[in-house]
């Protein structure tokens, strides 16, 4: 227990940062002239989401005069307007027909790909069904629904009696739809869709007023991906007088709850194009890439100037007008799937010295090599001897009751891909050093130490990544008669990035507890034998705060987390011996029901556009798991042992897995050698790995240094060759 105390010694439990940027807004990047015939006079303009289609929507025929049209072309690189290829049109007519438009403003599709839906500025709505997803080529218009949609259902906030649309949209899974109620009105008006993407089942949903803008005209309504900003784009009659308006929603998709951030002015300055403000046109429709780090606008040549145009631009960050933002949930949520893994890793490599000592418990000797502890700074330089000494001596030609032992793991995995949770994929690596002794023939206990690194990629974030850090120490025994426990605390160090730039920090420490029951009796020639384990830890995270508009530098200040997690395990593991010349081949492996019962938490932050207190939710997933280990473990006459197994954690309820690869080596001399691990966090704040042996008198170091608190941590690696004359 006094390692422990020392330990929690150590943790600087809360953390605090503020990081200030230039304001935030789009870089011009390139245009794409859609003059002569391409597109004439285009009012809105999507991608398809990998971005290998665009879509451009014709506002009236302008100087072609043949008909209105929805048209498509293949962009041979992603995202990249240069590479749109004008041979590959594919178009279908949309002012003549079934819901015929007079005046095409906006369009939108359905999630799938296989809808697509066009609205005009009177009362029109024209829905086509595709036969392949986003591809115009076989297009089918849907028969006339009858509606009105200029007073469909009369929303309160119609004051002049019809809506004036410029826009469509629908939230994620289609059950609400949005209108631009551009002129004079100045609103937002959803509905609620009781099929999805039907608008026939819509019923009047919640309003917005938009009593922040006072432009003339209103042209385009976007969200973010998950449904949190929403961005308004006004008509102005010139592209470089344009606004877009930015708000902020507390629920999702709810535009009730919409707050005003603020609105950027003047971004489109920067084009490079050389033309004057006169000649820029008028600006229509926007949208952004998938990943949210580009945003679009299309151009029309207002007043007879020759702008039909569509503009590429980069964001800073993902959706990044106005401000800047970590996606919040995501970024919790991975560092409560990081406790997690802190937890799993740490037992399930226990648990395997465990399988370790009774499949070896005949031999003398149980070291995998000779280790040796360091734990220094000068506060706790008056206990070092003592730790050192309660290991007993490293010597291997003595007869001793200690036993030391190391092992690595390497893990890489996806997770999340859920619709609350953007896909993350994993790296992580660590270290264990421990110490055991040995009781009688069925009984021992034991301490062991782990340093873990985890980096963590939030895909389809911008940029948004984790670095992770975790110190546990382990104390762990058996009673001889199946039960095996260990309880651990951990101190972790979490490190937010947006774009590779520091954003947020923060510390956690954990408490956990794993308890395991195996038979005592196996079945089999490959010794199979049932086991049955159970997880439990509580995590506390420490207070961060983090950015949020730059331009007046105002922030979301995070409230400290504390959560607890579960699981329960069960199944089989086994084992076989093949006797071969030089020793012994071990082949080994488990396969296991994993159920997560980590609970649904929640976290608080304060909301920097009004200090108003936001609750939001990390939900249960990954429930039900299968884990599936393999593996080979080879002890050789020589003294020297090596093991190796490859693990593999399968969500059921969706596609994340997680792989491990679990490794160590060692050997037994008569030769002085010793591993030596040394953390020294109150000097240098350093974790210090290195491998000393004896050579012909001259004694060879190899060491590595990795910091394990600083933010930006210092790599090294040393040789040193000495000798005593």
């Amino acid at each position: 227990m006094k390692i422990i105390k020392l330990l929690l010694l150590i943790v600087v439990l809360t953390s605090k940062f503020t990081i200030l940027n230039a304001e935030v807004k789009p870089t011009f990047n390139k245009k794409f002239d859609l003059t002569g015939g391409v597109v004439d006079h285009p009012a809105d303009v999507k991608f398809s989401p990998d971005g290998r289609k665009v879509f451009l929507l014709e506002f009236s025929s302008g100087n072609d005069t043949s008909d209105v049209e929805l048209i498509q072309f293949t962009l041979t690189t992603p995202f990249d307007i240069s590479s749109i290829d004008t041979s590959t049109k594919v178009s279908i007519i949309v002012d003549a027909g079934v819901d015929a438009l007079a005046g095409p403003e906006g369009f939108a599709f359905s999630n799938d790909g296989k809808k697509v839906f066009i609205i005009d500025f009177g009362d029109k709505m024209q829905v086509n069904t595709l036969e392949t997803a986003y591809d115009l080529t076989n297009a089918t218009r849907v028969a006339d629904d009858g509606i009105n949609w200029g007073n469909y259902l009369s929303p309160t906030t119609n004051t002049s009696g019809t809506i004036d649309h410029r826009e469509i949209e629908f939230n994620n899974d289609g059950t609400r739809m949005y209108f631009i109620d551009a002129h004079p009105d100045h609103a937002v008006v959803s509905y609620i869709l009781s099929t999805p993407y039907d608008p026939s089942t819509a019923s009047l949903g919640p309003e917005l007023a938009l009593g922040d803008i006072s432009s003339t005209y209103l042209q385009d309504i976007e969200f973010d991906d998950d449904g949190t900003r929403m961005y308004i784009n006004e008509s102005a009659t010139s592209l470089r007088t344009n606004r877009t308006y930015v708000y902020k929603l507390s629920t999702t998709f709810d535009v009730s709850t919409a707050t005003y951030v603020g609105s950027s002015i003047d971004i489109f300055t920067a084009d490079g194009d050389g033309q004057s403000e006169a000649s820029q046109g008028r600006p229509l429709g926007m949208t952004f890439s998938s990943d949210g780090m580009k945003l679009y606008r299309v151009t029309y040549s207002h007043s007879g100037n020759a702008s039909d145009n569509i503009y590429e631009y980069d964001l800073s960050c993902p959706y990044g007008i106005v401000l800047c933002e970590i996606d919040a949930t995501s970024s919790v949520g991975a560092q409560v799937d990081f406790a997690k893994n802190v937890i799993h890793h740490n037992t399930s490599t226990v648990f395997k010295r465990f399988e370790w000592i009774r499949r070896n418990k005949n031999n003398s000797n149980l070291d995998n090599h000779n280790v040796k502890l360091n734990i220094k700074n000068p506060i706790l330089a008056s206990l070092t001897n003592k730790l050192q000494a309660s290991l007993g001596s490293h010597s291997s030609n003595k007869s001793k009751n200690w036993s030391y032992w190391s092992h690595g793991d390497i893990s890489f995995g996806r997770a999340g891909d859920t619709d609350v949770f953007k896909p993350k994929e994993i790296r992580s690596s660590g270290l264990l050093f421990g110490a055991d002794r040995r009781v009688d023939e069925n009984k021992f206990f034991g301490a062991a130490i782990r340093v873990g690194k985890e980096n963590v990629d939030i895909i389809s974030s911008g940029g948004t990544s984790l670095d992770l850090e975790s110190l546990t120490l382990n104390i762990y025994g058996t009673n001889g008669t199946g039960f095996d426990a260990l309880v651990g605390v951990s101190l972790l160090r979490v490190d937010q990035l947006l774009s590779k730039e520091l954003t947020g920090e923060r510390n956690g420490k954990q408490f956990f507890t794993s308890i395991r029951f195996k038979t005592r009796n196996s079945y089999g020639n490959l010794n199979v034998t049932p086991l049955a384990k159970i997880d439990y830890g509580v995590t506390e995270y420490s207070e961060y705060t983090d950015f949020g508009t730059s331009t007046n530098q105002n922030l979301d200040i995070y409230e400290s987390h504390t959560f607890s997690t579960g699981g329960v395990e069960a199944g089989y593991i086994f084992d076989s011996i093949i006797e071969v010349d030089e020793g012994t081949l071990k082949p080994l492996g488990s396969l296991t029901y994993v159920g997560d019962w980590t609970p649904t938490t929640s976290y608080k932050y304060k909301n920097y556009s009004d200090f108003t207190t936001v609750t939001n939710e990390i939900e249960r997933h990954s429930t039900n798991n299968i884990k599936g280990n393999i593996g080979i473990e080879a002890i050789f006459k020589n003294g020297t042992t090596f093991s190796v197994n490859y693990e593999r954690l399968q969500k059921l309820n969706d596609s994340a897995h997680n792989d491990n690869i679990y490794f160590k080596f060692g050997h037994i001399s008569e030769e002085d050698s010793e591993f030596a691990f040394n953390f020294n966090p109150m000097q240098n704040k350093q974790t210090n790995i290195n491998y000393k042996k004896n050579i012909n008198g001259f004694d060879v170091i190899v060491s590595s240094n990795y910091s394990l608190i600083e933010a930006r941590p210092d790599y090294g690696a040393n040789i040193e060759v000495s000798n005593t004359f």
